[in-house]
């Protein structure tokens, strides 16, 4: 009887360990060549849906009716993420810009007002600290002027690689785009046709996983509004109280870039707070530094409790699986991971695979 138990645990773990490695082998070599068609899909689902329900009620053409949805779909992320692409790099453009003028015009008089009011007071202490001091200084300006220069420079660069993937970025749009029509047009018969090679069984998993797919991606919208919401009260309640005006439009804009894989709240924060410091508002600048450790704090905290608990699973496995697949496929992998293990839950809670005393077969 032991036996027996240890051999049916030693198939259950390569059965799971055979499904986790092929979901990292997916998330990390093919997943990112398959996001634009998986984007695609994505979208024409809901919108074939919705003129399905228009046609019936209008009695439009449903195919026009399609193209139209899917296209203004597009039009409408492509508004969005062209404000925010757009409004982040000048932003970035123009403070590394204006950077070299600002430490040479207020930086550097301020930073060398600071060191002879310091020198002065260490040659009533030491009037050899000062000599040596004044000796060594033209050496560590020089240097720190060259690293803002650098920095400028760096910073620039970035915005220039951000222009240089501009093509790709937009290849991979109208591949999304036409892919989204065609999905959309003729949903009903792709998936007749995926289904209608695969036997029976597997029918009966895809179409489990195309429901539980639906529904989890429902309740991940419903927690990344949750932490949206969370994200936004905290740094519209920070910014008033540091004493910015226009806190709660301000908060709403970082919220959307923390909201973004990847991206993150310091995108805007540590610059602002770096800024703030360098033109002598050392509290407003501490704010931010202390706003943005907050925000970074109380995300890692309660994003795996608040997306474990809406999809079920456990805080600790939701943050496993979020950092590998951060670690595997970057932002996407960081959804792509979670959602792929609980589709897997879901099918062998409906036990479409891994029965008992037949798992390698899937219960077949």
């Amino acid at each position: 009887m032991q036996q027996a138990e240890y051999k049916d645990f030693l198939i259950k773990f390569a059965y799971w360990a055979a499904i986790i490695l092929i979901v990292g082998l997916f998330i990390k070599f093919l997943l990112g060549p398959l996001t634009p068609f998986l984007i695609a899909l994505a979208i024409a689902l809901p919108m074939q849906s919705l003129a399905r329900k228009i046609t019936q009620k209008l009695k439009v053409n449903k195919k026009i009716m399609t193209v139209l949805l899917v296209v203004l779909c597009y039009l409408l992320i492509a508004g969005l993420l062209v404000l925010i692409v757009f409004g982040v790099a000048s932003f970035i453009a123009d403070w590394a810009t204006m950077l070299p003028e600002y430490f040479s015009d207020t930086i550097q008089p301020w930073v060398t007002e600071l060191v002879s009011d310091t020198l002065d007071k260490l040659e009533r202490i030491n009037p050899e600290i000062r000599a040596n001091i004044e000796e060594s200084l033209p050496d560590v300006m020089a240097t720190f002027s060259s690293s803002v220069m650098n920095l400028s420079v760096t910073v620039l660069g970035w915005v220039s690689a951000i222009g240089a993937g501009l093509p790709n970025f937009m290849l991979a749009t109208v591949i999304c785009v036409i892919a989204s029509i065609f999905f959309a047009l003729d949903y009903d018969g792709i998936s007749n046709a995926v289904l209608g090679v695969l036997p029976e069984k597997a029918q009966t998993i895809v179409c489990t996983a195309k429901r539980a797919l639906g529904v989890i991606l429902g309740k991940y919208l419903k927690s990344y509004m949750l932490i949206f919401l969370m994200t936004f009260s905290e740094i519209a309640i920070g910014l008033l109280i540091i004493g910015f005006d226009n806190a709660a439009v301000i908060a709403l804009l970082i919220a959307v870039f923390d909201i973004l894989p990847i991206v993150g709240s310091g995108i805007v924060l540590a610059p602002w707070a770096v800024i703030k410091l360098l033109q002598g508002k050392i509290g407003m600048g501490i704010g931010l530094a202390i706003l943005w450790a907050v925000v970074i704090v109380v995300r890692q905290i309660a994003e795996p409790k608040i997306v474990g608990k809406q999809v079920g699973l456990h805080p600790l496995a939701t943050l496993l699986c979020l950092w590998v697949g951060l670690k595997l496929a970057g932002g996407i992998g960081m959804f792509a991971l979670p959602i792929s293990l609980l589709i897997i839950l879901e099918l062998k809670a409906e036990g479409l695979i891994f029965n008992k005393g037949n798992e390698i077969q899937g219960g077949a």
